[in-house]
């Protein structure tokens, strides 16, 4: 550490946390800074006054902080006007008082006499980082009228200190620890020029290797940088100075937390546009050392939104869930936001804490453990939300700006930092541990997840619903209950289910063998079918009671024949094994589909198209129909054209299936059928209201993820009957393929 007057001014511990900067590919324009200060100035009176300020006497009685003299250096050789200087200089400028728990405050005034500030901001021990705009234009670079300086208000003694000054532009920086990434942009001559400045030595040097041009999303943890150029995202390791450009992902606002990245964004092979890729807009992460790419979030979605990491959680802005605005017809509301374990792949839901149907914001969450911060609208105005933070270990929520609209925020070390321009805000949380010791507890219960609270610092010993095992040959479904494992014998009936026979299907081309029949169920399983495995306790309730347009959809007598939501693959699993049956392959619900027969549609050849609506809609699928709005799921068995031949409704419309076959790009048509991510991508089959009539769609989904579009329907096996069968076939679970096509 530097070298104090006084040493006990170090009474603040070094933070292992790096904040998510929040950077301005995502610009606001003048007036969306006028309408958010509007929005909290009936706020500021009140927090003013209490606000823990340093008056004159106060900061006259701290003793001066002794920093070595800055580094200068000239950017280029011999002309002293592109000089660089790197170190912190006090200046004459009181910033306002920093605040206390709960409160926020405007830490820098827009009247104050250097000039402008701006975004973004940061924090260390030492300092609250943020750019200003000299208000003498002259100084800046040749014909430039803009070349902000970063400055800081130290959390010492209050005052405002130069960090790094030229007359070039330098708004795009990142802190972690005693170390600043700052980016050299001068229009004219130099493209950003990346630097890295040590704040203890004031030790400042030129980077070499990056990837010249780029700046979303710019986030400095450990050794590595990463940020987007043109939404493409890359790696800059510090310690081999190599840029990798991850080539195959597209996205905007990458974060990272030292060993891993995270974005939402496109997962293209070589060639493939953003309409090409079969992923969508989805949710990735990336090992920042070997660049494996696994996908967190893949689903059919509106729109997906930032994605932030720390540890073992991932948090997930998702389109999954959407409300409309009133005064914004098609402007999103009700973007939720998931956590993401990645220890133990289970997805859980942060938002139904929140208050309102309007729930979370679509691209401003922020995440240090255990602290989650969020947008929430609880009405239906779009920019009217609220700023709040929830605790996720003891579900408390703090409010902070009313109205605070669509406005960067971010968390780090406690502190919230709001990227608006003029208007340095910064809220306080409180000072808690940020990193969970789950390792610490261990009750040795399979039926329960242990974990260590930093908020109370003991022990929760947390039920789950994990598979288990009673050690009873009979139950053919184990499942834990309260803390137990129970088993579940599996007596289900045959009613509402009919027989598929064996024998051969063509599929896209190619001849297949079922060696086994099956029964399979008629409808999709239904909200009230579920309700009475939720009853039995070996299911757990839809993740949501909600469907696309009905907030009260699961539990609601109305939809009682409606297909259930909100299960995702292990859940359905579960069901289907309660009652004895279980999900089917990819192949088996192709058999079942076509009756032996290929076909584009259930009901044959004919497209759904809007110039001959209603006559071609067959089926519960908005695809052909642009412009019709409303569209959600139906009753199912609504549709009797959408049906096969030996009466299964609804496979080409109304939600979209599970299945239990990893996803591949090409159709598996030789075993192994590894899928392309493993068991992380598994097929979705059927048409639906969102994604269309067409049977040989194959919709890779991860198995956690729950959502408004997708469901399922049971199997049963009913014994192996002999079948005259070719020679010279391959075996794979019950599925033969023809060596000859």
């Amino acid at each position: 550490m530097r070298n104090f007057v006084i040493l006990s001014l170090l009474l603040l511990s070094i933070s292992c946390n790096s904040g998510n900067s929040a950077l301005d590919t995502d610009n606001f324009s003048d007036d969306d800074v006028s309408d958010y200060d509007e929005a909290v100035e009936e706020e500021e009176d009140v927090y003013n006054n209490d606000v823990d300020e340093l008056t004159d006497e106060e900061t006259d009685e701290i003793p001066d902080i002794v920093y070595p003299e800055p580094t200068c250096i000239e950017i280029y050789e011999g002309d002293p006007k592109s000089k660089l200087c790197f170190g912190p200089v006090k200046t004459k400028v009181k910033c306002n008082g920093f605040p206390k728990d709960g409160e926020y405050t405007i830490i820098l005034n827009e009247d104050n006499p250097i000039g402008n500030p701006s975004k973004p901001m940061d924090i260390n021990d030492d300092f609250v980082f943020f750019p200003i705009n000299p208000k003498d234009k002259s100084y800046c670079f040749g014909e430039n009228t803009y070349c902000p300086s970063i400055y800081a208000c130290s959390r010492f003694n209050g005052y405002l200190y130069e960090i790094i000054m030229s007359k070039f532009i330098h708004n795009v920086f990142s802190v972690y620890s005693e170390k600043i990434l700052f980016v050299l942009s001068d229009q004219a001559n130099i493209r950003n020029k990346l630097f890295l400045g040590d704040l203890v030595t004031n030790e400042v040097k030129s980077l070499s290797g990056w990837g010249d041009g780029g700046y979303g999303g710019f986030n400095f943890k450990n050794s590595f940088l990463t940020y987007a150029s043109y939404d493409s995202p890359y790696i800059f390791n510090l310690e081999t100075n190599e840029t990798a450009e991850l080539n195959w992902l597209k996205g905007p606002f990458p974060r990272n937390d030292g060993k891993h990245l995270v974005l939402t964004g496109y997962y293209k092979q070589p060639g493939e546009g953003d309409d090409d890729t079969p992923f969508g807009s989805a949710a990735w992460i990336v090992d920042m050392e070997t660049l494996e790419t696994k996908p967190l979030n893949v689903t059919a979605s509106f729109a997906e939104g930032v994605v932030n990491i720390e540890g073992d959680y991932v948090f997930i802005g998702s389109g999954r869930d959407t409300v409309y605005y009133e005064d914004y017809p098609m402007q999103y509301s009700g973007m939720d936001i998931y956590t993401f374990n990645l220890k133990t792949k289970r997805e859980e839901k942060m938002t139904p804490e929140i208050k309102g149907i309007f729930e979370g914001n679509s691209i401003r969450p922020s995440f240090e453990y255990p602290y989650f911060h969020y947008i929430s609208n609880e009405d239906d105005y779009l920019y009217s939300g609220g700023s709040f933070v929830l605790n996720i270990e003891t579900g408390e929520i703090i409010p902070f700006l009313k109205k605070s609209g669509d406005v960067w925020f971010h968390i780090k070390d406690r502190h919230i930092l709001v990227d608006a321009s003029y208007t340095p805000y910064i809220g306080k949380l409180p000072d808690i541990p940020n990193v969970p010791q789950d390792d610490k507890c261990n009750d040795n219960n399979i039926c329960t997840d242990d974990r260590y609270f930093v908020t109370d610092g003991q022990c929760h010993f947390i039920p789950n619903h994990e598979r288990c095992d009673d050690n009873d040959v009979d139950t053919l479904l184990d499942v834990c209950v309260e803390g137990i494992c129970q088993g579940y014998s599996g007596t289900g009936t045959d009613e509402g289910m009919v027989y598929v026979t064996a024998g051969s299907f063509i599929y896209d081309g190619l001849e297949f063998w079922i060696k086994k029949p099956f029964m399979m169920d008629v409808f999709e399983v239904t909200n009230s079918d579920y309700e009475k495995c939720v009853e039995s306790k070996a299911c757990v309730p839809p993740l949501k009671n909600r469907s696309l347009t009905v907030i009260d959809y699961y539990g609601n007598p109305l939809y009682d024949n409606y297909p259930v939501l909100y299960i995702n693959q292990y859940e359905a699993q579960i069901y289907c094994n309660w009652l004895g049956k279980r999900l089917p392959t990819e192949f088996e619900w192709m058999k079942a589909a076509w009756d032996g027969t290929e076909k584009t549609y259930l009901w044959g050849e004919e497209e759904p198209y809007y110039e001959t609506y209603p006559a071609s809609f067959y089926a519960n699928t908005g695809v052909g129909y642009p412009g019709f709005v409303g569209f959600d799921t139906v009753e199912v068995g609504t549709f009797p054209v959408d049906k096969t031949v030996s009466g299964i409704m609804d496979m080409s419309g109304n939600v979209s299936e599970w299945t239990t076959s990893e996803w591949t790009y090409d159709l598996c048509v030789e075993p192994p059928c590894e899928g392309y991510f493993g068991s992380d991508l598994v097929v979705a089959k059927g048409g639906g209201y969102l994604t269309g009539p067409e049977l040989k769609t194959r919709h890779p989904y991860t198995p956690w993820t729950h959502s408004f579009f997708t469901g399922f329907r049971c199997v049963k096996d009913v014994g192996i009957k002999p079948t005259d069968l070719p020679e010279n076939r391959c075996v794979q679970n019950g599925l033969l393929l023809l060596a000859n096509h």
